[in-house]
């Protein structure tokens, strides 16, 4: 399977309300490894989802995140347009590996309402993992298989 991205959320608020309509003044103050090094000549793009949820996506082995786990901060009102306080203004963020390989590994989970047994399954919707609940006297037990 390719690389594919995995998109980051953030939530931004003005004054505890949600802020919408205001993806092009965010940009990233900042975005390095958690080595230090600068990838800030590789920033993602911020987009809009709604409700004052905004997104920018990243795909592993492509700059920026072609180095390992990133960090970094969005200032969410770079001209000051929206008059955000600092506490709203800016967003720390981080891309993480374990976010990237669970979202390539795990998409979806059912679970069985009489059995209470759970599967969860890949992109191609092959079962990866099986917890069965094995009913005992005293617990409920969870075994993976």
């Amino acid at each position: 399977m390719a690389n594919s991205a995995i998109e980051i959320p953030f939530y931004v608020a003005k004054d505890g309300a949600a802020l919408t309509g205001a993806a092009n003044q965010m940009n990233f103050e900042f975005l390095r490894t958690i080595s230090g090094a600068d990838k800030s000549a590789a920033v993602p793009v911020i987009s809009e989802i709604g409700g004052g949820w905004y997104k920018f996506s990243a795909a592993y082995g492509v700059a920026a995140f072609d180095a390992g786990d990133l960090v970094g901060v969005i200032d969410a009102d770079k001209d000051g347009v929206n008059t955000l306080a600092n506490a709203e203004r800016y967003i720390p963020v981080e891309v993480r590996l374990d976010f990237y390989g669970l979202m390539r590994n795990v998409c979806t989970m059912t679970q069985n309402k009489l059995t209470g047994d759970m599967e969860i399954k890949d992109s191609n919707d092959a079962t990866i993992l099986t917890l069965k609940i094995n009913d005992s006297t005293g617990m409920v037990e969870r075994n993976p298989e």
